[in-house]
């Protein structure tokens, strides 16, 4: 069983083992309907190969952004990776969902909302119960009652979250261990809507596991990647796309060329990523002479 936000939040991070976290941020399904889902360390074989390469350049990765980052785990992981391959390179994570609220609702029952107000989960006296419904609530009867408690407990969140109340707490929805990382940012980024800041801006750009056609349509993924690809910060950087499929990578590591007129395979992973062909047809930004 999963534990609590307000024991997860209020405990030391050393004291929470990696399977604790994975579990916790399993059960959290947000108001865009994705879930925190996370697993720890889950691109170690992908991140090595990929890092022998970027030692092999001549460009120095001095920033690296790593979108749709759930929990924020795997970009611990890659940072710390990349350290130990000497890279000192600072890590900005992004996902549309970083911030929320855990509120004390009644005594011994609390609630933790998402930034979009939603609750993602109610502890009854130390129960977690999750808000969002499965196919077998139907049958169990749980549906109305997570409806009730989501109508009730919810509702009575927000308006305490609203008012300002002392019984409710701003959290962050990303690994506590985070915070022992200060070279590592992560912020509240959608791919889809362009951020003047992070134009030209990195030399590594990773997105696992969210633009392919699982997920978006052909347009989509087209406006996401052109977004991408703009973020990166001239000839030499780097991107990869990856999605995690039947418990193996597949993935595309492409490199700005050196006129910087295009983007060159580097390495191909279980056969490329699905999306690899939408990404050699981005545009590719005006580059500083």
């Amino acid at each position: 069983m999963s534990m609590t936000a307000a024991r997860f939040f209020a405990a030391d991070p050393k004291e929470i083992w990696p399977a604790q976290e994975d579990s916790f941020f399993n059960e959290l399904r947000t108001s865009n309907a994705t879930y925190k889902t996370t697993a720890h360390d889950r691109f170690a074989d992908l991140d090595a190969a990929c890092i022998a390469l970027l030692r092999q350049s001549a460009r120095p990765i001095r920033e690296v952004l790593d979108i749709g980052v759930s929990s924020g785990t795997t970009t611990l992981a890659l940072y710390d990776r990349l350290r130990e391959a000497g890279i000192d390179a600072r890590v900005t994570g992004t996902d549309r969902s970083v911030s929320g609220h855990l509120v004390r609702v009644l005594p011994g029952v609390r609630t933790l909302l998402d930034d979009g107000g939603a609750p993602i989960q109610h502890d009854l006296f130390g129960l977690p119960v999750r808000p969002w419904f499965r196919r077998a609530d139907r049958y169990t009867g749980m549906r109305g009652v997570r409806s009730a408690l989501n109508a009730t407990l919810g509702g009575r969140a927000r308006r305490l979250v609203a008012a300002g109340a002392s019984g409710a707490s701003a959290v962050r929805l990303v690994s506590p261990r985070l915070a022992e990382r200060p070279r590592v940012t992560i912020e509240c980024n959608d791919i889809f809507a362009p951020t003047a800041a992070y134009h030209r801006r990195f030399d590594l750009v990773r997105v696992a596991n969210l633009l392919h056609p699982g997920y978006f349509s052909v347009e989509q993924l087209r406006l996401g990647i052109a977004h991408t690809v703009s973020y990166l910060a001239g000839p030499g950087a780097w991107l990869l796309l990856a999605r995690t499929l039947k418990r193996r990578h597949v993935a595309t590591l492409f490199r700005v060329s050196d006129d910087g007129a295009r983007l060159e395979i580097a390495d191909r992973f279980n056969g490329g990523a699905e999306a690899e062909w939408l990404a050699l047809e981005a545009p590719l930004p005006a580059w500083d002479k």
